[in-house]
């Protein structure tokens, strides 16, 4: 079987320190290449993420509103850098913060990637694009401290629908692909030469998503992620996902897809939030995503 595999020297998409020779099968020459095994946690654990996410099955949580603090704000001085597994953005002017929802803490965003084709499904459907904006509880001074928590990391993660229109916020990180695809520069990062605000890649309507307790999708795969997945999706051409393709890993090779295969549900609950349904009675009620998981997991136990 034929395999994608490279090395890194700074980690997966959340620039922690691991080092690791892993990668994705390259479907294009094998469509039905098995995964491989990344060893470690990514094996052995048991709230891996991606999920497969069904309404059907989801528990319904009711909260307050997610609050997003300056992520309408236009960052002018973005980085990107090809790391070898995917393209991402950091280096904000501001501190942009999320709280409220289900959410006990603050969480302040450290960076952007981007995936290819989507790494969750929603009702069994893969998305031609997945945006993961990584947030990290500012309870813990750094990513790394971060990963050794179960709410130190807070992903949002953004699917986006095959369109004809061409969507401009994904365009405008593409204007800067071409200085940055060559395996020559992995790792080294450029300036975005637009800025670009993080609710460009957001829908207009946040209130509606799936969250659950899940990983990283990368190694070292830490099961210290809340995920929240909006459900509404954004427009994207495919031309547009054609691009990202052309990034190389290794010289003259390129990722023509970066996501990882669905794991294991083991009997977690997945809670769906839908803003429509919220009553002033139930706005007054916040409880902490952990409790609504706990509750929600001892609830689908009595139906197996």
């Amino acid at each position: 079987m034929h395999f994608v595999t490279f090395s890194i020297l700074v980690c997966c998409s959340l620039g922690l320190s691991w080092a690791n020779d892993w990668g994705y099968p390259d479907l294009d020459d094998n469509t039905d290449a098995a995964f491989p095994d990344w060893g470690g946690l990514c094996d052995s654990g048991k709230r891996q993420s991606p999920i497969n996410l069904e309404a059907k099955w989801s528990l319904r949580g009711k909260f307050d509103e997610l609050k997003f603090h300056s992520y309408d704000t236009h960052q002018k001085n973005l980085e990107m850098v090809n790391n070898g597994h995917s393209i991402q953005i950091d280096d904000f002017d501001d501190v942009l913060m999320l709280n409220g929802g289900g959410l006990a803490h603050e969480y302040e965003v450290e960076q952007i990637h981007l995936h290819w084709w989507s790494e969750h499904t929603i009702n069994s459907v893969r998305y031609p694009l997945e945006v993961h904006i990584v947030h990290r509880n500012r309870l813990y001074p750094n990513m790394t401290m971060a990963t050794n928590f179960k709410d130190g990391i807070v992903v949002i993660g953004v699917l986006f629908h095959v369109s004809n229109t061409p969507n401009e916020a994904i365009a405008s990180i593409l204007k800067n692909l071409g200085d940055v695809k060559a395996y020559s520069r992995v790792n080294k990062p450029v300036t975005v030469a637009n800025s670009l605000a993080v609710s460009d890649l957001m829908p207009e309507s946040k209130g509606n998503y799936y969250t659950y307790a899940g990983s990283l999708t990368t190694p070292s795969c830490a099961e210290s992620v809340i995920w929240i997945v909006l459900t509404e999706t954004l427009p994207v051409t495919l031309d547009q996902v054609e691009e990202f393709k052309e990034i190389e890993y290794s010289n003259g090779k390129q990722l023509h897809n970066n996501y990882r295969n669905l794991q294991s549900m083991n009997n977690r609950a997945v809670v769906l939030v839908e803003a429509e349904e919220r009553t002033n009675a139930a706005a007054g009620r916040t409880a902490s995503i952990g409790l609504i998981l706990i509750l929600g997991l001892a609830a689908q136990k009595l139906f197996l």
